[in-house]
């Protein structure tokens, strides 16, 4: 990088997305996620899988929402640059495990494509580093 790019980006504390603005962009992402695996777990499921779902299937989807809702608390809490990276290996991680794996594995609907926006969060949080 040029020496003017260097010191604009040591300025701002790094990468070369605000980790603080891309941390409220996956809180938000992720949230919205949380939020409807736990107040609405069957229309998630319904959208999402061409497979009928349980008390079974509702009651772990309500317990994950309440874990990553936790989470994105938690690391609202903390100082950004320590949550960053953390918040990055969880979509990561939450990408192989969960879209990923259901695109290859389960029966999904049209609408399980939108679980693909993560990626563009991925790339903006490695540039947030």
């Amino acid at each position: 990088l040029p020496s003017s790019a260097a010191s604009a980006l040591a300025l701002r504390g790094g990468g070369v997305v605000s980790g603080s603005v891309w941390l409220k962009s996956f809180s938000a992402f992720m949230g919205m996620y949380a939020v409807g695996f736990v107040l609405a777990p069957a229309m998630v499921i319904e959208q999402n899988f061409d497979t009928p779902y349980d008390k079974y299937h509702l009651f772990i989807s309500r317990l994950s929402g309440i874990a990553f809702l936790t989470l994105i608390y938690t690391f609202s809490t903390m100082e950004t640059a320590a949550a960053v990276p953390i918040a990055l290996t969880m979509a990561c991680l939450t990408a192989v495990f969960g879209p990923i794996y259901a695109e290859l594995e389960l029966e999904t609907k049209p609408a399980h494509k939108m679980a693909f926006l993560m990626a563009p969060l991925i790339v903006s949080g490695f540039l947030a580093l």
